[in-house]
Order: C-alpha cells, then structure tokens, then sequence
C-alpha cells in the first residue's frame, strides 16, 4: 500500500512540476526579448538558428524547483536543501554568463563555489573511506580524496550537459532520461525524498522538451544545462543503492551519464588533438560528427537518448553481479566507448 500511495505522490509531483514548467516556459518566451535574454543567430561559430531564441530555460527551471520545493516542504529535508542552495548558485552564476558571456575561469570558479556549498552542507562522495570498496589508505588521506572527487564529478558533469546543450532537445532529453532512471531505481530503495525529488525534476525536464526539442522555442542557455548537470551529479552521490558492494556499483552513475561524458571527452580529446581551445565552442560533438556520416541532427539526438537508456540499464544490472563481472562489464562499455571514440575522430576535419 505504501508503494502505491508513493505512485500516487509521484504522479501529482509529476503533472505539478510540468504544468508549472510549461506556464513559467510560456510566460518566459514573451517577457525575454524585453529584458534582453535572447540568443542571437550568429553570435558564435556554431549557432546556426535563423531567428533569435528566448535563453529561459534555466530560469524555467530554477523558478520551477523552488516553487515545488515550497509547496512539498521537501526544502526542509537536509540532504535536498543542500542540492538546492548550491544548485541555485550555478544557476547564478550560468544566468550571470548567458547576460554577459563570463570568462572560462570565472565560470569555473563560479562551479567550485558551488560544489563546495555542498559539501559543506554535507553532501559528498563516500567512497575512498568504505571497507568495501576496491582501495583505500586508512588514513585522513581518504577524506580528501573523497572531498577532490566530489569536487571532480559535480563540476566534470555540470560541464559535461553544458556542452552536450548545443542541439534542440539534446541535454533536456538526457537529463529527463536520468532524472526518470533514478526514480525508478529509487523505487526498489525506498528512498522517499530521491524519488520525489526526481519526480519533480523529470516533471521539468518534460516541460522543458515540450519547449526545447526541435526546432526549440527556447534555450536552456549555461544557467539551464549546467543546473541540470549540477542537480543530477548530487543527485547521483545521495543515491544509495542498497544492494551489492561498493566495488561493484561505484561506476553505475558513471553509465547513467554515459553519453554527456562521452561527448566530453570526445570534445576536449579532440580539440586537444587539433591545438584548439576547449572552451570555444565549435561544431565538433558527437551529434555533428554522427550528421556528417549522414544522419539528421533530430535522428543522432534520439540515437544518444537510446545508447543513454541501454547503458543507464546496464548499470542497474551490474548492481547485482559479483564484483569480478560487474566490473569486467564496465570495463567493456569503456572499450566500446574508446572504439566509438576512435571511429569517430579518426578522419574528422
């Protein structure tokens, strides 16, 4: 019975959060052009939009939470609190930088800040202290290291959706996809607050999509695609499976963000490679490179959202295999993923 009664909240917290998100979406497109929160065609290399677009989706999203997260009272538990609080910071500090474009630096900074927030209101990776878990020092040594991964992973995916955020409905789909796996997966926990919590975040992204697929009313600009990241990086370190062993599911968030990391890396390797800056952003990701062999843009974004699907179910699974199997399975989604790499930057311009 308490399942269903769960079922029921989720189903409300759902249809709340989209039915805010579409209105604040709807109301954001008309009040953008007059206070300047446009993205203009042409203003970089690889926007290739005719018209300018409203870059509301982070405000959207933002505005949408908090209001949610009034109306529940779930702002008052310790954990979500902190996940809001910082998320609200990179919310800042990406509105800030879709106003007056911020230096790589102080975009960064701006990202530090943030996941230092929420260590400090006791959010953070425990993985180098537990017994179970492959390696670990026994000394203080283990907290460090648990605080620099911390640090490492919230700002690595935070950046990792903002560059994947350069395709309609690409970054909002992926983070949706994420939001609803972990929902699901919070489910056979029972962690209460995780599922509601992501109830309310899949209920956004859907508004969102509804705006942002193809061809986009609106974009979620740095303050949307890094929020998104942000949220869903913590949301991953409060997630406790409650099944197998540290060593065997420490990289299970690893495959839910499969495809934004790969990008990631793809992007940064191969500009690298090339002697480009990493920062600037150019037509090179994986969407472009899947549409230069022939694929639609809108078709290599539905393709990601489904390898995005399979692997997140990979990941589950390997939440109840042995150690030795579970991580010779990961191993083999990272060679797949070098191969792909490989193929795919091998001949690009």
């Amino acid at each position: 019975m308490e399942q269903f009664q769960n079922m029921d909240n989720v189903m409300l917290l759902l249809l709340g959060s989209i039915t805010i998100s579409v209105v604040l979406g709807w109301f954001s497109i008309k009040i953008a052009p007059r206070v300047g929160l446009m993205d203009i065609p042409g203003s970089a290399e690889h926007k290739n939009h005719s018209n300018a677009v409203p870059l509301t989706g982070g405000v959207v999203l933002i505005d949408t939470m908090i209001i949610m997260m009034i109306i529940t009272g779930m702002w008052q538990d310790t954990e979500i609190k902190a996940i809001l609080v910082s998320g609200c910071i990179i919310g800042i500090f990406g509105l800030i930088d879709d106003y007056i474009n911020l230096t790589p630096t102080l975009k960064l900074i701006g990202q530090i800040i943030g996941a230092i927030v929420l260590i400090y209101l006791g959010v953070q990776v425990n993985i180098f202290d537990s017994p179970e878990f492959i390696y670990r020092t026994g000394s203080n040594l283990d907290n460090w290291l648990n605080l620099l991964i911390t640090i490492l992973w919230v700002v690595t995916l935070t950046n990792a959706f903002n560059f994947i955020d350069s395709s309609d409905g690409l970054s909002v789909g992926l983070s949706g996809l994420s939001a609803a796996f972990f929902l699901v997966i919070s489910l056979t926990t029972g962690q209460i607050v995780i599922i509601y919590f992501c109830a309310i975040l899949l209920g956004i992204c859907i508004g969102l999509y509804f705006f942002n697929s193809y061809p986009a009313k609106l974009f979620l600009g740095d303050s949307g695609a890094q929020t998104l990241g942000f949220l869903l990086a913590a949301t991953a370190i409060v997630y406790n499976p409650n099944t197998g062993i540290q060593s065997s599911t420490w990289f299970v968030p690893i495959l839910i963000f499969y495809v934004p990391l790969f990008d990631l890396i793809l992007v940064v390797s191969s500009r690298l490679r090339r002697n480009k800056t990493i920062y600037k952003a150019s037509r090179d990701h994986t969407y472009h490179r899947l549409s230069s062999r022939g694929i639609p843009i809108h078709h290599s974004v539905l393709i990601l959202h489904g390898i995005s699907l399979v692997m997140s179910m990979v990941g589950y699974l390997c939440l109840n295999l042995p150690v030795i199997f579970a991580n010779v399975v990961f191993s083999l989604t990272m060679l797949l993923g070098l191969t792909i790499l490989y193929e795919l930057d091998k001949n690009y311009p």
